[in-house]
């Protein structure tokens, strides 16, 4: 570990020796993984509490993912579930839907019977999520949660690597993202669009295509992958599989990004 990666991983322990007992709002990615186990190499497992939300919304590997880094590291699991699909301005659908989503969400976590009273709710942003569109932080803000990973200065590249180093499964992990991100801005989300989504990304990942998205804008279907993986997926017979599939799902069209994902 390099000394600036050293002083930076030193300064987050020192965010969490300030505390007891600890919650962290955890969705099982790359950056709140590497937070809990910092949390717990710090503290001890026993005073760390994971707080995750579970619906329909995360792509089914998620919850397998979260079981096991919170085995890995050995802490408390509060695995709560949510119901967006009763929330007005989260199926409306609009430029502000994911700052009441994260609100709304945060909000569950602290009135849960099992959080910590007096306890701080950590979350996992990091420096580059500053740099973004990220409606979410706001609600993040408000509400008082701490940004440890972001206010030290971790990068995504920085905290993958350090994963790395002390063995967490998830170093190497693909981007992640709720499946209402999907959805073209101001449509209405759906079960049926999200259970759409979910099956059409199940199928790219069963035929070894890792990181997709599948958006969908009224009934047609963008298909984003890995710029490693554009050759492969441009396959006349490759591509012409897949769209056969996703018509049988309903869908009116069937495009591929040209410019594929970075991660």
């Amino acid at each position: 570990m390099d000394t600036s990666l050293s002083r930076k991983y030193r300064q987050l322990q020192q965010v969490f020796s300030r505390h007891r007992e600890v919650a962290i709002a955890f969705s099982g990615g790359v950056d709140s993984s590497f937070l809990l186990y910092t949390a717990c190499a710090t503290l001890g497992p026993s005073s760390v509490h994971a707080f995750h939300a579970r619906s329909e919304l995360l792509p089914p590997l998620e919850a397998e993912r979260v079981a096991r880094t919170t085995q890995e590291c050995g802490c408390f699991l509060h695995s709560i579930e949510i119901k967006p699909f009763s929330w007005h301005k989260f199926v409306a659908n609009g430029a502000d839907r994911c700052y009441h989503c994260k609100k709304k969400i945060y909000q569950t976590f602290l009135a849960d019977p099992f959080f910590i009273k007096g306890a701080v709710l950590f979350d996992g942003t990091n420096r580059d999520d500053l740099g973004q569109d990220r409606p979410g932080l706001l609600a993040v803000s408000e509400m008082n949660v701490q940004t440890p990973l972001a206010d030290v200065g971790f990068f995504k590249k920085e905290i993958r690597l350090l994963s790395r180093e002390v063995s967490l499964s998830t170093w190497d992990a693909y981007a992640s993202s709720c499946l209402a991100t999907r959805i073209a801005p101001q449509e209405p989300i759906t079960r049926e669009k999200i259970l759409l989504v979910s099956q059409c990304e199940a199928l790219l990942q069963k035929k070894g295509f890792k990181g997709v998205r599948v958006r969908l804008s009224e009934e047609n279907a963008t298909i984003a992958v890995l710029q490693k993986d554009l050759c492969e997926l441009q396959k006349k017979l490759v591509f012409s599989d897949i769209k056969d599939v996703f018509m049988s799902f309903g869908l009116r069209g069937v495009v591929l990004d040209p410019q594929g994902r970075l991660d």
